[in-house]
């Protein structure tokens, strides 16, 4: 407990116990016993502020709303592409043809054409479609114009509106494993983004189908010239072969010429196909070269001293090996066909295959794909080099190759020579201009065929990009996210509500719960709950007094309300605290002006009067007297007078409406109010009104600020502290009752004045107890 009880038994009253508030040395009002957070109690303060809460969170909300319609909203519009990555072309060999001419393949991969698309050419080159086709006016296409510091709107440069179109566009691959392309684009006009949307994906479609099909008929030129300068060296190999055979009369070669023959066309035609890819491969190295000297210069020949030197051994073995088997081939017509093949060229065969997959597993490791060359901090463009870097590898594996092969179909030739210059000069004439005439029949046939075919297919090829879904203008923006900065409104106003009632809950040092006065006072507690306002019209006139009955007056107002009923509680508990006997002399103050004393005096008066105990209200607050008003009375002669002797003591003592209820009022001329309670006059006075009345209610000065009362509180056989709910001060509550400790007085009861439970956090008694005692009391009556 946080108070001791004492009792003295040197009392000058009669046989009635002395209550007096004991506090201990670490008891204060800001302590509680558990210093956890009370869920019962933030709840009851969220029903006290709910209506502060309420307004924080609209507050919140509106200004949500608001601050919202303040931003530009921006609209965002998205299309999908598809970006083929298989190859388009209807033959392998087309394909490497084209491959090989312009070093640039017929298919490609998905992150070489997401760097494409996100390249400042590419940028370029949407701004140079929308600044031609000029589409609308400055509101639908702000992007088109640019506000000069002067004020004056111009068109944007090329550059501008590239730059502008760079940093909003967005592509994004939808999955890693698959091949489609999303593209967004964020404008403040709906009109604009899905506009751009659809030119970017429009012209990524014609720019990779005119690159794909300027790149097939760059080849089919190539072919068409390879194929006229063919057929020129066939008519004049068919002319020189006729006039031959005019002249001598020579017109067939024997057999082994005839094979001899055969075998060194075949060797001389298979030279010029090497000789042909080999150029072709010559130049799609360079190509490539070219590409790695745009990302990095230097780079490609960084590239080439990173080849190792099992590589390079790897290389020649092969070569050597490949060699062997043309020479194989060469000496040994029809050697393809035998079965079983035979064991040095099985062997052959198998060693070839053997160093190919060592090369290639040795290029894998060279060259990973999650390898970020030359410190490139994007993982697509270092795929992106590490594929060209891959592909180089595997030309450069071809040159070599080709190289090796060639050394060995030369010097096989070189044989060949040797044994074709032993046929008589006639028939080795004949067999070489055979010879030149069906090498160039066999080229011109197979380039006419590859002319036919490349002729066909630069007119039917296509991009790489096909559009799925193009972008439609949106109907609703994207930002500002309405939704989020309402649930950032509320949140707010949430915040900022827990954060004015905390603030005004810590600087709230009044009695504001009756849970502190519970666990800190050992008098007993009366709870009056706050007055009802009552109308004009309604309320009641005095029948003695002069005018009608105040609201603070509630036991002549309303004898049945909850707070007259709190007032006859209090009389109990003062009467029951000394046995039957109520006490002689009860003195009412309190620690702070404006606490309600008076209007508890007046009412607690009433109470007893209707119990039928003959009772005298004495108004002693000679500086503030409200007593009088709550009677109808005049405070133009009362106790002052009297005590100054100006006013008989005949006309000392009022009626009042209930019959045995008289009062003193204090009188309006106090020339020394701070001694007239301690004065012998008035201790006489009191004497002897002792002897006539039963109960005798004085209604003294509030002592915690003024001290004129002190001989008063320290007679009287009963005083009462009167607090009210949440005004009066902690602090001057707690200094009232050590000062009346002080001066002995013997505090019974503590009144918690104008009490209302819907403010109440406190749960002493529990979770709605106060709602449940005002409603049952209502029902009840």
């Amino acid at each position: 407990m946080s108070g001791s009880l004492q009792k003295h038994n040197n009392s000058p009253q009669n046989g009635i116990d002395k209550f007096q508030y004991a506090p201990d040395d670490n008891n204060t009002f800001n302590e509680k016993s558990d210093n956890g957070l009370d869920p019962q109690k933030i709840v009851s303060l969220l029903q006290k502020y709910k209506w502060i809460v309420l307004l924080f969170l609209v507050a919140g909300v509106a200004g949500a709303w608001f601050y919202a319609d303040t931003i530009t909203p921006v609209y965002e519009s998205s299309g999908t592409l598809m970006i083929s990555s298989t190859d388009q072309s209807p033959s392998d060999e087309l394909s490497k043809i084209v491959s090989q001419t312009t070093g640039y393949g017929t298919s490609s991969t998905v992150i070489n054409e997401l760097q494409v698309l996100q390249s400042r050419k590419f940028s370029l080159q949407v701004a140079d479609s929308l600044i031609k086709e000029d589409p609308g006016d400055r509101n639908q296409f702000p992007i088109l114009w640019t506000t000069e510091e002067n004020g004056e709107i111009n068109r944007s440069s090329k550059e501008a509106v590239a730059g502008r179109i760079r940093s909003n566009i967005e592509f994004l691959r939808v999955e890693e494993e698959a091949d489609i392309v999303e593209v967004n684009f964020n404008s403040t006009s709906p009109e604009e983004a899905s506009k751009i949307v659809n030119v970017a994906m429009q012209i990524y479609v014609e720019t990779s189908t005119k690159q794909n099909r300027q790149a097939a008929q760059s080849t089919a030129e190539f072919l068409r010239e390879e194929k006229e300068e063919i057929q020129q060296n066939l008519q004049e190999a068919e002319e020189e072969l006729q006039n031959y055979m005019d002249a001598t009369g020579i017109v067939q070669v024997d057999e082994q010429a005839s094979s001899m023959v055969s075998q060194r066309a075949e060797t001389e035609a298979e030279l010029q196909r090497i000789n042909l890819e080999l150029e072709s491969v010559e130049e799609n190295i360079a190509n490539y070269e070219k590409q790695l000297e745009r990302i990095k210069p230097g780079l490609s020949e960084q590239f080439s001293e990173a080849i190792g030197p099992r590589i390079q051994n790897a290389q020649e073995r092969l070569a050597e090996y490949e060699q062997e088997r043309t020479l194989i081939i060469s000496k040994n017509p029809g050697v393809l066909e035998r079965n079983p093949t035979p064991p040095r060229l099985q062997y052959v065969n198998e060693q070839i295959d053997r160093l190919k997959g060592e090369i290639k597993e040795l290029s894998g490791k060279l060259f990973t794909s999650d390898e970020e060359f030359m410190g490139m901090n994007s993982e697509d463009r270092a795929q992106m080099v590490s594929q060209i870097q891959s592909r180089l590898t595997e030309l450069r594996i071809q040159r070599n190759q080709l190289t090796s092969r060639r050394s060995a179909l030369q010097s096989h030739k070189q044989e060949m020579d040797a044994n074709f210059n032993s046929l008589p000069e006639g028939m080795i004439e004949l067999a070489k201009l055979q010879r030149d005439v069906k090498m160039n029949e066999e080229l011109y046939l197979n380039v006419s065929r590859q002319y036919a075919d490349m002729s066909i297919w630069s007119q039917s090829q296509y991009g790489f990009g096909r559009i799925i879904d193009p972008g439609e203008s949106p109907n609703a923006p994207v930002s500002p996210n309405k939704k989020l900065f309402l649930v950032l409104g509320v949140m707010l106003g949430g915040l900022l509500s827990v954060g004015f009632i905390a603030v005004r809950e810590f600087r709230d040092n009044s009695v504001n719960s009756v849970e502190q006065l519970r666990t800190y006072y050992l008098p007993s507690l009366t709870v009056v709950p706050s007055l009802d306002k009552v109308s004009k019209e309604d309320r009641k006139s005095f029948s003695v007094g002069e005018g009608k009955v105040p609201d603070e007056a509630v036991m002549i107002q309303n004898r049945t309300s909850f707070t007259s009923e709190a007032i006859r509680r209090l009389k109990n508990n003062i009467i029951y605290q000394n046995g039957d006997t109520p006490p002689k002399t009860i003195a009412i103050t309190s620690p702070e002006k404006g606490d309600g004393k008076s209007t508890i005096a007046a009412n607690l008066g009433v109470a007893f009067a209707e119990e039928g105990y003959w009772t005298l209200v004495i108004g002693a607050d000679f500086r503030r007297p409200k007593l009088h008003k709550y009677f109808g009375l005049t405070e133009e002669a009362g106790l002052s007078d009297y005590l100054n002797g100006s006013l008989p003591f005949q006309q000392l003592i009022q009626d009042t409406d209930i019959d045995a209820l008289k009062v003193i009022t204090a009188g309006k001329n106090a020339d020394m109010p701070e001694i007239i309670g301690s004065s012998m006059t008035f201790k006489k006075l009191l004497k002897k009104m002792e002897e006539v009345f039963d109960v005798i209610i004085l209604d003294t000065p509030p002592y915690g600020i003024i001290s004129d009362s002190a001989a008063l509180l320290k007679a009287a056989q009963a005083t009462v502290v009167v607090a009210k709910y949440r005004k009066t001060n902690k602090g001057m509550l707690l200094k009232t009752m050590d000062e009346l400790k002080q001066i002995n007085a013997n505090v019974t009861s503590i009144v918690l004045n104008g009490f209302d439970y819907r403010k109440e956090t406190g749960n002493y008694y529990g979770d709605g107890y106060y709602q449940s005692l005002y409603s049952n009391y209502e029902e009840y009556l």
